[in-house]
């Protein structure tokens, strides 16, 4: 027995994905202007069975504009490609089929999963006594079914923090996954049953875009340049405006993508001004590092500069010991990993004036006698020459 069903209207629905309807809801410009779009739309089949999937869409170039808001618009059809209930008993029995499915999608700017249920009854359904042969007969039903007919709901994001994770050169990703099953009733409780469902979804991606000219950038002349082995200097005019409310933030990447800020600007008051800050690498850190430059009005909205790359090397600061410490008086260093090095040492005492001030050279493994100082507490600076990098020991005086 096959039932086949198609449904319009007759859709039992119990919870929508939770996505508010948009009517040409476009956020603003911020000088007043309407947006512009960017959209994308891909249409995917899970094949039956394989109810999970991924749907990628790019991110926006942040040097094409700025994005005030991202909307989501999906439109499901939901396949019952299969149910079947077999009779396996000798007498006849009565079915009742029930078909529960959740759709649920996940992906950036959606806080929790997004999920909408469907609960369908077949049924009473009479089942013949078994004839013996599997998957036929009157003994056998089959039902398929469209629980979804391209039923659309969206969603709107426009909180500007949640829509910093759609800028960059990558993609963003949402995951689209159906779990279902069946509770079946059978009169005399000997049955066979098997379920297999699949779905046709649209996804309609789009951004709502304001142009780069709208937004005033100010960051000019953004320059990255490496001053030492481990450091880089950041440069950037900033053509300010005096009536605007804005701060710089200077980022750093490792590999290009995700970004983090390293240091704060406020404006500056005057018209043409200069910025500049230093950036180290961490200790044992090396490699390829990207930079650019970040200006957040106060309204939330952004502006990026270029994204500038310059290669680190590791510090190679040297490894030292004070010994011995604590001591009797006598201040010695000794180095475990360096071949050759010229090194500037101050000694502060606990009130903090500089008893000692002295270069010394180092080379191998060595140990270097600093001083002799009387009992008490005091405070070790070595600084390399040639990197400028330095440390601070403590350092007791019995």
């Amino acid at each position: 027995m096959k039932l086949s069903f198609t449904r319009f209207s007759r859709v039992t629905i119990l919870s929508l994905f939770s996505f508010f309807l948009l009517e040409n809801a476009f956020a603003q410009c911020p000088t007043g202007e309407v947006p512009g779009s960017t959209a994308f739309d891909t249409t995917i089949a899970t094949p039956a069975g394989i109810n999970s999937m991924q749907i990628k869409f790019p991110q926006f170039d942040p040097q094409n504009g700025m994005v005030t808001c991202v909307r989501l618009c999906v439109t499901i059809t939901g396949v019952i490609d299969s149910v079947s209930v077999e009779n396996n008993s000798a007498s006849p029995q009565t079915a009742d089929v029930y078909y529960i499915r959740t759709d649920m999608i996940t992906g950036p700017g959606l806080g929790s999963p997004l999920t909408n249920s469907v609960n369908q009854h077949y049924g009473p359904i009479n089942l013949a006594p078994t004839d013996g042969t599997l998957g036929s007969g009157p003994d056998f039903v089959y039902i398929k079914d469209t629980v979804l007919n391209a039923h659309q709901v969206c969603n709107q994001i426009s909180d500007s923090a949640t829509i910093e994770q759609f800028y960059g050169l990558d993609s963003v990703t949402y995951t689209y996954n159906i779990t279902a099953f069946t509770n079946v009733s059978v009169t005399g409780g000997n049955y066979n049953n098997t379920v297999v469902t699949s779905a046709f979804v649209n996804f309609r991606f789009e951004y709502c875009t304001c142009p780069a000219q709208v937004l005033p950038g100010n960051i000019r002349q953004f320059n990255v340049s490496k001053i030492a082995s481990n450091k880089a200097e950041l440069k950037w005019s900033g053509f300010d405006d005096q009536f605007a409310d804005y701060h710089y933030e200077a980022e750093m990447s490792r590999d290009g993508i995700n970004f983090s800020t390293v240091t704060t600007y406020p404006k500056s008051s005057g018209s043409i001004n200069q910025y500049r800050t230093i950036y180290q690498a961490a200790e044992g850190e090396g490699g390829i590092y990207y930079f650019r430059i970040r200006q957040v009005y106060a309204s939330g909205n952004v502006r990026y500069s270029n994204i500038r790359q310059v290669t680190l090397e590791k510090s190679d600061f040297p490894k030292f010991s004070l010994y011995p410490n604590p001591s009797d008086g006598i201040v010695g260093i000794k180095f475990d990993n360096i071949l050759t090095g010229h090194f500037n040492i101050q000694i502060f005492n606990a009130q903090g004036q500089k008893v000692v001030s002295k270069e010394i050279a180092a080379g191998g493994s060595s140990y270097v006698q600093v001083a002799r100082l009387e009992t008490g507490v005091y405070w070790l600076r070595i600084t390399d020459k040639n990197s400028q990098l330095y440390s601070v020991n403590q350092l007791l005086i019995k």
